[in-house]
C-alpha cells in the first residue's frame, strides 16, 4: 500500500540514523581513486634520417615508474627505463617494424608511450607522428652553412674520406668549392673559375690521374686533383654542352655552338688553360645534341645529334671521331643516319637519347601524342634502325621520356618521363617493372636525376619540384629501386625518403650511396639490409 507523506519522512529519518551509527562503528568510506599518470611524448626531429630516432618522455603523477613501453600504433617496439623529468629515449634503426605495410621505408610512424606506475596505475601519451629513414653513418657538415646539396662528390673511404660540394656564399661573391673530411674539421675552400650551381656535374675520380672534371651546362669546366688544386680549365669563351673523360684523363667537350674539343687535364704554361689537342666542327653546324658523348674502348668518340633540314624533316645521326692526339685526332671517321624523321604539319620531335656503355647501341626516346612515349634501341654502327640495325622497340609508355640511362652493367635501361621511371630489359626492351607498373615521383614532384649503381642492379633517382622558368630546383626526394634475381628480374621500389629542404646524393669509392640534406651527410645502408627489413 502507498505510504502517506508523514510516514515517508519518518522512514528517511530512520535510514539516516542507521547510516550514522554504522559510521560511528568504524566502517570508513573508501578513499577516492587516484588520477592516472600523465605522459607526454616528444619526437625531437619529426622527419629524420640517422642510425636512431631520438625521443623524450615526461611523466607526472607516479611516485615511481615501473614500466615505460613504446608503441607504433598497436605494435610494441621497446621497453625503456625511466629516470625523472624529460627522460631521453632512443629507438635504434633495428627497432622499427619496416615490414608493416603502414610503416615501410622510410618509416611512417605513429608513436605512443605507455607508462605503468608501481601501484599499477597506467596511461598512454597522445600519438606523435614521425618519419625515420635508417642509414649506416652520419657526418655533420663542419662548414656550418647550407651549401648546395648537389653537386656532391666523395673521395676515399673510412677515416680518409672527403666530401666535395660548392656554393656562392654571398650574393655576387666568388664561386667556391668546399672539401671537408669525415672527422668534422673545418672545410678547405677553393675559388673556382666557373659557375657552380644545382646543375653542375662532378665526374667520377679518374683511376690514373686522380682528378675530377667539374662542369656546368652553358658555362665552363675545370679539372681538380687529389691535392684540391685546379690543374686545367677550359678557355674562357667555351660554353660546355656535354663532357666526358678520355682514358688518360683528358676531357672531350661538346660546346654549345656544336664543335667538339679534346682538352688536356693539366697545363704547363702557368695560365691554367688546358691545351686543345683537337677541335672537330661538323659541316652542317646547326644541330641539337642527343645524350652524352661516349668514348669506345678503341678510343673513338661517338656523338649523337638531331639535324633538322626543314620544319618537318630531320635526321638522327651518329658521328664517329678519332679521339687520338696525333694528326688524325679529331677527324671524322664515319657518319651514320640512325633514324630519319618526318612529320606532316609540325616540326619533327627532338628525341632523348643515350649510348650503351660500350657505344654499340643508341637508345632513343620519342614523344607520342597524349603524353605517351616509345623507346627504340638502334645499332650505333649501322644506318636506319630497321631490320638488323634495330635491336627492339618498346610498346607505348605513359609519360614523355626526358632521360635515359643504363645500369646493372648495361643489362637494364631506365627511361624516366616527367614523373615516372620505366625499367627495361636491355636485350629485349621488355618492361621489367614489377607488375609492369612504373616507379613514380611523389605527388607533383618531377624526376630530376637518375643515379645508376653500377655494377649492381640497384637504381636510385632524385625528385624535386618543377623548374621555375630558368631557375633549376633542387631535389627533395630520394627513391631506391632494387631488383629480384634472374634473367627476367623485376624491379620494385625499395625505399622512398622525402625532406622539407633539399638533398643531393653521390656514390663513394666502394659504391655506397651517400645523401646530403641540411647540414648532414648520411651513408645509406647496403641495399641488402633494406631488402631484409622489407622483403
Amino acid at each position: 500500500m502507498l505510504h502517506p507523506p508523514v510516514t515517508r519522512r519518518a522512514w528517511r529519518t530512520a535510514l539516516v540514523l542507521v547510516s550514522s551509527l554504522a559510521t560511528a562503528c568504524g566502517d570508513d568510506p573508501p578513499p577516492p581513486t587516484p588520477d592516472p599518470p600523465q605522459v607526454a611524448l616528444t619526437v625531437l626531429e619529426g622527419n629524420s634520417a640517422g642510425t636512431s630516432l631520438k625521443l623524450s618522455v615526461t611523466v607526472s603523477g607516479c611516485e615511481k615508474v615501473a614500466t615505460l613501453n613504446m608503441y607504433d600504433r598497436t605494435t610494441f617496439l621497446k621497453a625503456f627505463p625511466y629516470g625523472s623529468g624529460a627522460t631521453p629515449v632512443e629507438l635504434l634503426a633495428s627497432d622499427i617494424p619496416y615490414a608493416n605495410p603502414l610503416v615501410g621505408i622510410a618509416a611512417s610512424l605513429s608513436l605512443t608511450a605507455e607508462v605503468v606506475c608501481d601501484d599499477g596505475r597506467k596511461n598512454t601519451s597522445l600519438p606523435q607522428p614521425a618519419t625515420f629513414f635508417p642509414v649506416a653513418r652520419v657526418v655533420e657538415d663542419p662548414q656550418g652553412a647550407q651549401v648546395y646539396s648537389t653537386p656532391l662528390a666523395i673521395d676515399g673511404t673510412g677515416a680518409g674520406m672527403t666530401f666535395l660540394s660548392c656554393a656562392k656564399t654571398t650574393t655576387g661573391g666568388l664561386e667556391t668549392m668546399y672539401r671537408h673530411n669525415s672527422a668534422g674539421s673545418g672545410a678547405s675552400a677553393l675559388q673556382v673559375p666557373t659557375l657552380c650551381n644545382a646543375s653542375t656535374v662532378i665526374t667520377p675520380r679518374h683511376a690514373v690521374t686522380r682528378k675530377r672534371w667539374v662542369w656546368t651546362p652553358g658555362y665552363g669546366a675545370f679539372a681538380v686533383g687529389d691535392d684540391f688544386k685546379i690543374s686545367s680549365r677550359t678557355p674562357i669563351d667555351l660554353k660546355v654542352e656535354d663532357l666526358t673523360v678520355m682514358p688518360n684523363g683528358d676531357a672531350v667537350i661538346r660546346s654549345e655552338p656544336g664543335p667538339i674539343y679534346r682538352i688536356t687535364h693539366d697545363t704547363t704554361d702557368g695560365l691554367g688553360i688546358g691545351v686543345t689537342r683537337w677541335k672537330y666542327t661538323r659541316e652542317i653546324s646547326v644541330g641539337d645534341p642527343i645524350g652524352d658523348l661516349v668514348v669506345r674502348s678503341d678510343g673513338r668518340v661517338l656523338a649523337a645529334s638531331h639535324i633538322a633540314y626543314s620544319e618537318n624533316r630531320s635526321d638522327v645521326i651518329v658521328e664517329e671521331l678519332d679521339g687520338g692526339t696525333d694528326s688524325a685526332g679529331g677527324t671524322l671517321q664515319a657518319t651514320r643516319i640512325i633514324r630519319q624523321l618526318f612529320t606532316s604539319n609540325t616540326s619533327t620531335p627532338l628525341p632523348v637519347g643515350s649510348f650503351s656503355p660500350d657505344g654499340s647501341i643508341l637508345y632513343l626516346g620519342f614523344a607520342l601524342p597524349e603524353d605517351k612515349s616509345q623507346v627504340l634501341a638502334c645499332v650505333a654502327t649501322l644506318d636506319g634502325c630497321e631490320g638488323a640495325a634495330s635491336k627492339w622497340a618498346t610498346g607505348v609508355l605513359t609519360g614523355q621520356v626526358k632521360q635515359i640511362a643504363t645500369y646493372a652493367n648495361g643489362n637494364r635501361v631506365a627511361a624516366a618521363t616527367t614523373q615516372r621511371v620505366w625499367l627495361l630489359d636491355a636485350t629485349t626492351g621488355v618492361i621489367r617493372n614489377r607488375e609492369s607498373r612504373s616507379v613514380d615521383a611523389n605527388g607533383a614532384l618531377h624526376v630530376k636525376f637518375l643515379l645508376p649503381a653500377n655494377p649492381s642492379s640497384d637504381l636510385f633517382f632524385l625528385n624535386g619540384p618543377a623548374a621555375q622558368g630558368q631557375t633549376v630546383t633542387l631535389p627533395v626526394e630520394l627513391v631506391g629501386v632494387d631488383q629480384s634475381s634472374g634473367s627476367v628480374a623485376e624491379g620494385r621500389e625499395l625505399f622512398r625518403y622525402q625532406v622539407p629542404v633539399s638533398m643531393g646524393a653521390a656514390f663513394d669509392d666502394t659504391g655506397r650511396l651517400w645523401m646530403r640534406t641540411g647540414l648532414k651527410l648520411l651513408q645509406l645502408q647496403p641495399s641488402s639490409q633494406y631488402r631484409s627489413a622489407r622483403p
